[in-house]
């Protein structure tokens, strides 16, 4: 089951790139990001999976048994206060989207997320976590990962008694640093190997931000 699905998205996204590359040749104008809302858990899920799969050594999760390909645990966790994931949506001047059978319909696809979640302890409740920091690849340079990350801080904000915000970088993305860095985040510790792919291990980067 999980291979069939694999299988689908890839052959979605392929759709979806090309399409992408054929009508947008110029940056982007920034888009301001969105709170997702449960209906939006089948979306996100899509986003989710392809995240895993262009860069699964920026992610500690795979695409077997991801919760966040669960679109009932996504609908049910989205209806939290104290959790919520940020996204934009891809424009589409024509108003309409190709699927994976190159049929256009309405609904557009995501292309940026960061998710936040508030400690669920007593006794880390001061802290948040943000997690699941992604764009697509054919809009990077557009300054949408910050703008998803800056929408998850300031939620962070509004949280009564949340002082921190604690994220994860690879160390295998130096780019991901420098945006974190930008917003704020100081790195306090390197874990070593924390991830294995492919007979390939990577660094995690542990930053944090004081509000």
């Amino acid at each position: 089951m999980a291979g069939h699905v694999v299988r689908a998205v890839v052959g979605r996204l392929v759709v979806v790139a090309a399409w992408a590359c054929a009508h947008y040749t110029r940056p982007m104008t920034l888009r301001v990001p969105t709170r997702l809302q449960p209906r939006d858990a089948g979306r996100y899920a899509r986003l989710r999976l392809r995240m895993l799969l262009d860069a699964p050594w920026a992610f500690g999760a795979s695409p077997e048994g991801d919760k966040g390909l669960d679109v009932a645990h996504l609908t049910r966790s989205l209806v939290g206060e104290d959790y919520a994931i940020f996204a934009i949506d891809a424009p589409a001047p024509t108003g309409e989207w190709p699927d994976a059978a190159g049929e256009t319909r309405e609904e557009p696809e995501l292309i940026a997320a960061a998710g936040i979640m508030r400690a669920r302890s007593p006794k880390s409740a001061h802290r948040a976590s943000i997690w699941g920091v992604f764009v697509e690849p054919a809009y990077r340079g557009n300054g949408l990962g910050r703008a998803v990350v800056t929408a998850a801080i300031n939620l962070a904000r509004s949280w009564s008694g949340v002082d921190y915000v604690d994220l994860g970088a690879s160390g295998a993305a130096p780019e991901a640093q420098r945006l974190y860095e930008g917003l704020g985040f100081a790195a306090w510790g390197r874990e070593p190997e924390a991830t294995e792919i492919d007979g390939r291990r990577y660094d995690e980067i542990h930053m944090t931000l004081r509000l």
